[in-house]
This record gives C-alpha cells, sequence and structure tokens, in this order.
C-alpha cells in the first residue's frame, strides 16, 4: 500500500532502502530519545529492517519516505505491533536536517489516518521517554491523550493513546 501526503510518497520498506535508512540511523542524535537503539551496529539495523521487510508481508506497517517533488529519501513511518505488548503504535524517524519542518505532523496524520479508516483500528497509541518534549507536543496536536507511563525494552514511556471513538465525537460537535 503506497501512501501520499502533502509533500511524500509513503512506500512499504524494500531491501534497497537498507543502506539509506541505516545512514539516517547513524546520524548523531538519531536515536536521542529511543535509548533501546542508541549505538547498535550496522548488522543490528540491518537485521532489524529485514525484520519489519518480512513482517510487511503480512501487514505493511514499517514504510521509507520521499519527497514527492524530489524523490529524496526524508525517513520513515510505522504502524505496528510494539515490542511484545499488544498495542498499535505509530511512529516516524526523520533525518535530522529535516527536524521541526513539519514532516512529522504530515507524515503522522496521514499514518493516522490510514490506522482508523483503512485497518479500523479502534485505537492507536504513541510512545516517547519522558525528555522527548517535541513528540509529547506533536502527540497533542494530533489529538492523542496521556494513557500510561510503562517500563518497555527496559526504557521508561510515556503512551498517549488515540480513540476512533475520540475522532467521531469530535466530528460530530463540529456540526
Amino acid at each position: 500500500m503506497i501512501l501520499h501526503s502533502k509533500r511524500t510518497i509513503i512506500k512499504p520498506i524494500e531491501e534497497s532502502d537498507i543502506p539509506k535508512i541505516i545512514e539516517m540511523y547513524q546520524e548523531l542524535d538519531s536515536f536521542k530519545y529511543v535509548k533501546p537503539f542508541q549505538g547498535k551496529s550496522t548488522e543490528f539495523y540491518q537485521n532489524f529492517l529485514k525484520a519489519r521487510i518480512l513482517s510487511n508481508k503480512d501487514l505493511i506497517g514499517f514504510w521509507t519516505v520521499t519527497t514527492k517533488n524530489k524523490n529524496e529519501f526524508i525517513g520513515t513511518v510505522n504502524l505496528n505491533q510494539f515490542a511484545s505488548t499488544r498495542m498499535t503504535q505509530l511512529g516516524c524517524h526523520l533525518k535530522k536536517d529535516l527536524w521541526n519542518k513539519g514532516y512529522a505532523s504530515e507524515l503522522l496524520g496521514q499514518i493516522l489516518e490510514y490506522g482508523i479508516s483503512n485497518l479500523k483500528l479502534n485505537e492507536i497509541f504513541g510512545l516517547f521517554e519522558d525528555e522527548n518534549i517535541a513528540s509529547k507536543k506533536l502527540l497533542e496536536r494530533l489529538h492523542f491523550k496521556p494513557f500510561e507511563i510503562k517500563t518497555i525494552l527496559e526504557t521508561k514511556v510515556n503512551v498517549y493513546k488515540y480513540s476512533a471513538q475520540h475522532r467521531i465525537t469530535t466530528a460530530m460537535q463540529a456540526y
């Protein structure tokens, strides 16, 4: 399933995307707020990405993102089960030079819409570490609400939840 946002094309990850993604992963501060992925080897990232390609065969949940105008790789987005939980979570990972340019809001808004409308998910979660204020603000702009604090992969994370029911109630209030 290929998706489009205002400025991007969102397509399932392919083996040929792996070198570009690893290059992004190795940028300074790339995993500043994702402790379980900090300082990992190229081999670790390759195995992780190959597993995402395999999991996409059942249900696409990991995409690469390119710009519409230049077909330039800018990052990845995901909508998948998080670690050992039953939570379907969304996420976005962008090249550092594209931070604070509105891409994360644009992309996660598109992935959220896909999850609710196409996959008929009743709830979608966003997770972030305490220090990641930008992710907190982004999820709040997308109408996610605080849900719980958990320790996952030995890291304390804030879990925010988007409810499809909230979306329906909000839409009805607009009329």
